[in-house]
C-alpha cells in the first residue's frame, strides 16, 4: 500500500505540471537576461599569446578585430584584440602581432577616418571628438597595418586611441618626438627580418595607455564637458619576440618600454631603449596586469623577469 500511494501521488504532481505548463503561454516564461559580452573563456582569441589575462568586471569588454589579410582575397585574420574599460570608456590595452604575413605591404596608407566603435554599446561609445586639446594617439599604429585597407580602416576606431600631446605622439620642426620614434624602433624588428631565415618569426606587442591607478591618470578630456576621458601619465610597450627555424630551433625573448606621457621629449633611436626599458615583470607590477599569461609556465617566467639591450641590438 505504501508503494502505490506514492505512485500515486508522483503521478498527481506529474498531471499538475502538466496542467501548469499548458496554461502558461510562452511569453509567461521567464527568459535570463543575455550578458552583454561574452565571457572571456568562451572566444578562442582569448587564448592567444600577446592577449593579456583579462580583468574581472562585466564593465571591461573584450573586443576582437578580424580584417582580410590581402584586399583582394577572403582569408581573413585577427587584427588586433583590445580590453575596454566601459565605465571609463578607455582602452585598457591593444594587443597585436607581427608575422610574415601581416607586415606585407600593400601601399594603402591612412586608409580609415576616425569613428567610433560599433563593437561598444552606444551608451560607451567614444567620437571622434572627445580628445579636446589632444592628439588621437593610436596603439596599433596605421603604418603598422599595412597587410590591406580593411585592416588600417580598424586602426581608426576610437577604441585603438588614447589622447595623447601632439609634440608627444608626432612631429614638428623640433623633431620627431618620443612615442612616434618608439613605434619606429618597434617596427624596425620586423623591417630587419630576412624572410628566407624567418619564416617563422612572430613579434606579439600589447600596447596601452594607463588608466586604472590614479598617480597613473595625468587628467581628463572631454567632448563639451559631457564626457570625462582619462588621459594617461604613462605608455607602455611590453614585446616578446618568438624565433624559430629548423636549424636553430625556438628562441623567445622579451622587453618592456615604459615612457612618461610628457611634451617635448625628442628622445630617439636605441636611446629609448636605454632610457625607458624595463622587464615585463617590472610592467605587471607598475600596472597590474598579466602579460603573457597564455605562454607555458617555463617560457614565460624564463623571458619576464629580466631584459638584455644586446638581445635586441638597442645597447
Amino acid at each position: 500500500m505504501k508503494i502505490l500511494k506514492t505512485y500515486n501521488y508522483s503521478l498527481f504532481i506529474y498531471i499538475a505540471s502538466c496542467i501548469c505548463l499548458g496554461a502558461c503561454s510562452e511569453k509567461d516564461i521567464p527568459v535570463p537576461d543575455e550578458p552583454e559580452n561574452k565571457p572571456v573563456l568562451q572566444q578562442e582569441e582569448a587564448l592567444r599569446i600577446e592577449v593579456p589575462k583579462q580583468k574581472d568586471g562585466s564593465h571591461n569588454q573584450f573586443i576582437v578585430k578580424k580584417a582580410k589579410l590581402r584586399e583582394d582575397g577572403d582569408t581573413m585574420f585577427v587584427n588586433f584584440c583590445m580590453e575596454y574599460d566601459q565605465q571609463k570608456k578607455s582602452t585598457r590595452w591593444t594587443a597585436f602581432r607581427w608575422d610574415m604575413d601581416n607586415i606585407y605591404d600593400s601601399k594603402c596608407g591612412r586608409y580609415g577616418t576616425y569613428l567610433s566603435d560599433p563593437d561598444v554599446p552606444k551608451q560607451y561609445r567614444v567620437g571622434s571628438g572627445y580628445f579636446q586639446g589632444y592628439s588621437r594617439g593610436h596603439m596599433l599604429a596605421s603604418e603598422d597595418r599595412q597587410c590591406s585597407a580593411s585592416a588600417n580602416k580598424q586602426t581608426f576606431f576610437m577604441t585603438n586611441m588614447h589622447p595623447q600631446f601632439e609634440r608627444f605622439n608626432g612631429y614638428d620642426s623640433q623633431g620627431d618626438y618620443v612615442w612616434l620614434n618608439a613605434e619606429k624602433l618597434m617596427r624596425s624588428l620586423y623591417h630587419n627580418w630576412n624572410v628566407n631565415d624567418n619564416a617563422q618569426d612572430t613579434i606579439y606587442v600589447v600596447k596601452g595607455g594607463t588608466i586604472d591607478k590614479q598617480e597613473h591618470i595625468l587628467g581628463y578630456t572631454s567632448n563639451n564637458n559631457s564626457s570625462k576621458i582619462i588621459v594617461p601619465r604613462y605608455f607602455y610597450m611590453a614585446i616578446l619576440y618568438r624565433h624559430a627555424n629548423l636549424k636553430t630551433g625556438e628562441n623567445w625573448k622579451a622587453i618592456a618600454l615604459w615612457i612618461p606621457h610628457t611634451e617635448g621629449d625628442t628622445t630617439s633611436g636605441t636611446n629609448i631603449a636605454r632610457q625607458y626599458a624595463i622587464s615585463i615583470d617590472e610592467l605587471e607590477e607598475k600596472t597590474n596586469i598579466d602579460f603573457f599569461h597564455n605562454l607555458p609556465d617555463y617560457i614565460e617566467n624564463n623571458v619576464e623577469n629580466s631584459y638584455s639591450l644586446n638581445d635586441w641590438n638597442w645597447k
